[in-house]
């Protein structure tokens, strides 16, 4: 789907003209192919639907500056464009796509961290997030052209998925353009015309291929989303160009349109609803493991690749054992949960445990969470893993606080901390990087205690608490207790907590689970999805206002249990009439 913004208030949006609410500016669609950022009248950055309906204003009028540039980074989540300051120097900035963070509050620099530092102008950012395969981790890029004051003029890229800020020098041009799957680079070269660069360069020394002769590019490159053709804006026009050339020297160019303008291109495929109604726990755990992990057998090769898609550890826990729930899902901690029925292991669950933790020779094995008594879940399931050389360790629901803090990673400098009373909010909050402890309601257990005091200070531990009853154990006092930034989470009821926690605690998540506060099983299995969105029968009005501040960004979106209507209602919240919706989970991937 070709869009085109002029700086009018109307769009071409495939073959309609599309009128909207102000001015756009340098338009570009989301991932998903559902929103548009721009430069609107006022020169902020905003975002609307491709109908023009839904205008959501990102940042804060200010005449002294100017803003230009729009890209969508990190699968949408994010909004980064370029900004010239009061002082005139041109930088890079980013804002949350759905509005709720703190560069949007105007609590944090929103100086783009690998820019902030390297003295010179930064202009025309490009960015892609790309997953090759279910077994790949994602891949984020971010290129842009920097100018330094001396006036020389490179393409810079910065790689976000490696450790730290940075960007480094790659090659001699501008207007740099990534393609979708980040294998290749677009850019404006010396002479003025369009090359392409594989990309990344392993030697350092690049070999682009020269696409266009004797066009006059001015920038704004885009890619198609199939990779096969390259979109560039002129004086007079907006052309497009294949990105193989035919031979060295010929490559036909199409007009697209026949007045200056940006091109833009999105995806016209229509994001999932899955939904997930069956009353078998076992049965849908099993489903959604089997989609969401690989086999044991694809071990990260590298810290970049170790994403949630590979398992280091499964929970096991029986159907009709709720007091499990709590500790399950913070020693899970967003990982499979598989279901045990009447005290007997399931063939299918055991071999779904065997395809989890089986590991290549010469690598540790996986190790397998056991949440019961020996009433729940039989000593005899233990001796069954441990016979197939599985590593088991069990935890008793009676100590839950003791088993979350003895589950929890070491090592952190920030933990979350819920009451193992209210299960809605421990299934919204562990699915992200922190580990997660438990209160017993308002009182702060010795092992929880014990375990916040052991967080790395850095200058000091940061402690979300989620809910009322744990932001008021953080706050008692406890022998030796160390120095805490506590940092509220909701407060107000069951149904804000969850809500905060999906806000507060995720980076605007692409891909969510809807779970019902009915349903205790259906709330853990839904944690392996995705961050975990907890509903009574309905949607809040809070609820579906954040759900269609998210629609840059979401991919995917996958509903267990609760009223029959409960899909189409969230569908509608999100992607209005653009959604499909599944009955299978074959595709729960980042």
């Amino acid at each position: 789907m070709l869009v085109i913004s002029d700086g009018s208030d109307v769009v071409r949006v495939g073959e309609r003209s599309v009128p909207f609410p102000t001015s756009v500016t340098d338009a570009t669609v989301s991932p998903n192919g559902m929103v548009l950022a721009f430069v609107d009248g006022l020169g902020n950055i905003a975002t609307a639907r491709l109908d023009g309906t839904g205008l959501r204003v990102l940042t804060s009028t200010d005449p002294g500056v100017r803003r230009a540039g729009v890209t969508f980074e990190d699968g949408g989540s994010e909004i980064i464009f370029s900004e010239r300051g009061h002082d005139g120097v041109w930088r890079l900035k980013e804002v949350a796509a759905d509005g709720h963070d703190e560069l949007t509050g105007g609590q944090a620099d929103p100086t783009v961290a690998e820019t902030a530092r390297d003295g010179g102008g930064d202009t025309a950012p490009s960015a892609t997030w790309s997953q090759p395969s279910h077994e790949a981790a994602p891949r984020s890029e971010l290129l842009f052209e920097h100018r330094t004051s001396r006036g020389r003029v490179e393409v810079y890229v910065a790689d976000r998925n490696q450790r730290g800020f940075g960007a480094s020098s790659l090659l001699a041009g501008r207007a740099p353009a990534v393609s979708p799957t980040g294998d290749r680079v677009a850019y404006i070269g010396a002479a003025g015309q369009i090359h392409v660069q594989a990309f990344p360069i392993e030697t350092r020394r690049p070999h682009p291929i020269q696409v266009t002769w004797g066009a006059n590019p001015t920038g704004h490159l885009v890619w198609s989303p199939d990779g096969r053709r390259l979109y560039f804006s002129t004086q007079r026009d907006v052309e497009s160009v294949s990105s193989t050339p035919v031979r060295p020297g010929h490559n036909p160019v199409d007009v697209v349109l026949h007045q200056p303008g940006v091109a833009s291109l999105g995806s016209v495929a229509r994001p999932a609803v899955g939904t997930f109604t069956s009353t078998d726990p076992v049965s849908v755990a099993l489903a959604v493991s089997r989609a969401r992990y690989v086999d044991g057998t694809s071990v990260p090769v590298s810290e970049s690749d170790s994403e949630l898609a590979w398992a280091d550890h499964v929970t096991l826990l029986s159907t009709s054992d709720p007091s499990a729930a709590a500790p399950a899902a913070a020693i899970a901690g967003g990982g499979p949960i598989l279901f045990l029925r009447d005290g007997r292991l399931d063939p299918r669950v055991r071999d779904e445990v065997l395809r989890l933790m089986q590991r290549p020779h010469g690598f540790p094995g996986g190790i397998v969470d056991i949440v019961g008594t020996p009433i729940d879940v039989p000593e005899s399931v233990t001796s069954d893993l441990r016979s197939a050389g599985l590593r088991v360790v069990r935890f008793d629901p009676a100590s839950a606080a003791s088993d979350a803090a003895r589950g929890a990673r070491e090592g952190s400098s920030a933990c979350v901390v819920v009451s193992r009373h209210d299960l809605a909010a421990v299934a919204s909050s562990v699915s992200g990087t922190n580990p997660v402890l438990l209160t017993d309601g308002a009182s702060m257990p010795a092992a929880t205690a014990a375990r916040l005091d052991r967080l790395l200070q850095d200058p000091a531990s940061t402690v979300y608490a989620v809910g009322r009853d744990a932001q008021v154990a953080v706050r008692s006092s406890w022998s030796g207790k160390r120095p805490l930034h506590i940092v509220d989470v909701g407060g107000q009821d069951t149904a804000a907590d969850s809500l905060a926690a999906v806000q507060g605690l995720y980076d605007a998540p692409g891909r969510l689970s809807v779970a019902s506060a009915g349903d205790w099983r259906g709330m853990l299995i839904a944690g392996m999805a995705g961050p975990t969105l907890v509903v009574d029968r309905a949607l809040t009005p809070a609820a579906q206002g954040w759900l269609a501040a998210s629609q840059p960004v979401m991919r995917g979106i996958y509903v267990f249990g609760g009223p029959a209507a409960l899909p189409g209602d969230v569908g509608r919240a999100v992607f209005g009439d653009r959604y499909v919706v599944r009955h299978s989970p074959t595709d729960i991937t980042e």
